[in-house]
């Protein structure tokens, strides 16, 4: 027998807003995109492309830095709370936790800082990355 596990997107609580992102790294190509859905589930925005990034952690942290400079420049969406969504729990901590950033990226992380404290609420969260398809499609 085997076990068989199920993984799809939840919406956001009621109120606030949902962006899934994805950054993708294959040998010397690199990309991100990102899903804005609200707490229905539908989609209220997007972004893909192709970046320059050195690996899928910075790639991530790309596809975050954009998703908060889209999200604050749909001037009606920075009163509500925003989750961000991505795969990799080392991005998310580099995120959250100042103290293990990258030194030389200090002035790209100031960037998202800045953008991240003209938001009222903000939560940053991990998910699988089978959870995550449209947005990997994007990316």
């Amino acid at each position: 027998m085997t076990n068989i596990t199920f993984y799809h997107w939840k919406p956001p609580p009621p109120g606030w807003m949902k962006f899934n992102v994805a950054g993708i790294v294959l040998e010397d190509e690199a990309g991100c995109g990102g899903v804005l859905r609200d707490d229905k589930g539908v989609a209220c925005g997007f972004f893909s492309g192709w970046i320059e990034a050195r690996g899928t952690k910075m790639a991530e942290i790309i596809a975050s830095k954009t998703t908060v400079d889209m999200y604050i420049g749909s001037s009606l969406k920075v009163d509500v709370p925003l989750i961000i969504e991505l795969c990799s729990i080392v991005a998310s901590e580099w995120l959250k936790n100042r103290s293990y950033r990258l030194w030389l990226l200090r002035k790209f992380f100031g960037d998202i800082d800045y953008g991240i404290k003209q938001l009222g609420q903000f939560q940053i969260a991990v998910i699988h990355l089978q959870s995550n398809g449209m947005e990997d499609a994007f990316a």
